[in-house]
Parts: structure tokens; C-alpha cells; sequence
């Protein structure tokens, strides 16, 4: 599903105008994913446009999850699954802390000079929403953002590799998953880089199981500390810490 953009004619995705859609995605048991890369304005011809929607393009994907919390979204479709893939994953962490300390103060009535009447104020701290209807797809993640995986919940994040785009972790997926999570244990391991997404998206692992062993890598292989960045890599992976 594409973001909205702010220079469009459409309602935001916290107005109930899109709940006859929510309504059906959850009856039907689908699931909403956004990818990174869409929902900003137009930026024009400028020579610098290309810059700026790099800098600003991660916003304009990361406020969809304040959009569908706060406005009581999952509240309202407690069953909805809702994915945001490939637009980091260590930002959601602050995230979740702001918007629950938001809701805190909300409970009491005020943030700041914004008066909040009770009917307004969810009953669930969005960080419980997070937990019950959201997933993070993790693209390349480097160790500091496996690091974030874990303060989030290693049962909702799904890695992925990207490809074949150019920043993708192939041909060196296994070299990427060694950097990044060497140090997990096997149960966290499986969850994200396969649990979770079969869970999410109804995929059955006992019939993938062949095509696993097939291709790999094995969870010994991902435990074994990566050296130095392979020669040829282009992934972020490599480069983020």
C-alpha cells in the first residue's frame, strides 16, 4: 500500500474515511505492508531534489505508525496487520518512547497547552498496539540496528535482504546475516529470519524446509564472526555500524 503523500487530495491514513478499508483488510485476514520510498511531496527540478528527498523520505514513511496508533486505528481493528518494511528499524524504538509518553500525559488531560478530552485517549500505550498488530521488515540491518531488534522484540522484525537492488545484501547475504547477528542465539535467530515472517504472512515452513536446507545458510554458518567486509560489497550492511 503507497503512502499518502502532503501535497495530495487524500485524507490521512488516521481519518475514518479509510476504515471501510481497514475493516475488510482485517475480515479478509490480509496484511498492509508499506515499503519505504514513497509519501513525499513533490520536490521539483532543483538540482538539489534528490538530496533532500534522501533526508526526508525516511519521515515521511516512519509517520505512518503515529498515524495508525494514535489516531486508533489498531483500536478500532484490533486484528489489522500492518507491516512497514524496508525504512530502518532503530528509529521505531525512540519512536514508541515518545509516542507512549505522549499518551501518559494525555491520560492526565494536557500536553503542553493541547487540551485532551478522555474519550480521545486510547486505552492501550502504543507501544502495546506495536506489539499486538505491527511488524518491522529490516532490510541489511547492521549491528547496531540487530542490537535495536532486540529492544523491540525480536518476534516482530522480519529480516530481508533487498534484493537484487544495488545497497542488497546479495551475493553476500550470509557474510551480512554473520555481521549482524553472530551472537544471537538460535531461537532469536529463526524468529527473525524466518519465524516471524511465515507467522505474519501464513507461510509454511515444513514445505519450505527442503529449499531452506537446499540453499541455506545453516544457523552454525550465521554464527561464525565476520572477518572483514567482503570485497565487492555494496550493502549498507557492511558500512553501518
Amino acid at each position: 500500500m503507497p503512502h499518502v503523500a502532503p501535497d495530495v487530495d487524500l485524507a490521512g491514513l488516521w481519518s475514518p474515511e479509510w476504515d471501510r478499508l481497514w475493516s475488510a483488510v482485517q475480515d479478509l485476514d490480509l496484511v498492509v505492508t508499506q515499503h519505504g520510498g514513497n509519501g513525499t511531496p513533490d520536490y521539483g527540478k532543483d538540482p538539489a531534489s534528490g538530496v533532500i528527498f534522501l533526508m526526508e523520505v525516511p519521515f515521511f514513511a516512519h509517520r505512518n505508525l503515529a498515524h495508525l496508533t494514535m489516531s486508533g486505528v489498531f483500536e478500532r481493528f484490533p486484528n489489522l496487520k500492518y507491516v512497514m518494511t524496508e525504512q530502518g528499524v532503530a528509529w521505531a524504538v525512540e519512536e514508541l518512547r515518545r509516542m507512549d509518553a505522549y499518551h501518559a500525559q494525555m491520560k492526565h488531560g494536557r500536553v503542553g497547552e493541547l487540551g485532551f478530552s478522555a474519550d480521545i485517549v486510547l486505552p492501550l500505550k502504543p507501544s502495546e498496539y506495536f506489539d499486538r498488530n505491527v511488524w518491522i521488515g529490516a532490510s541489511f540491518p547492521s549491528p547496531g540496528e540487530a542490537e535495536a531488534i532486540k529492544q523491540l522484540g525480536t518476534h516482530k522484525i522480519m529480516w530481508g535482504s533487498d534484493y537484487q537492488h544495488h545497497e542488497g545484501t546479495y551475493p553476500f547475504s550470509t557474510e551480512s546475516l554473520r555481521r549482524a547477528f553472530h551472537s544471537w542465539d538460535e531461537v532469536e535467530m529463526k524468529q527473525v529470519l524466518s519465524e516471524n515472517a511465515a507467522e505474519v504472512y501464513a507461510f509454511d515452513l515444513e514445505a519450505l524446509a527442503p529449499l531452506a536446507a537446499e540453499h541455506g545458510p545453516t544457523i552454525d554458518e550465521v554464527k561464525a564472526p565476520l572477518d572483514g567486509i567482503p570485497k565487492g560489497a555494496t550493502s549498507p550492511a557492511f558500512f553501518k555500524a
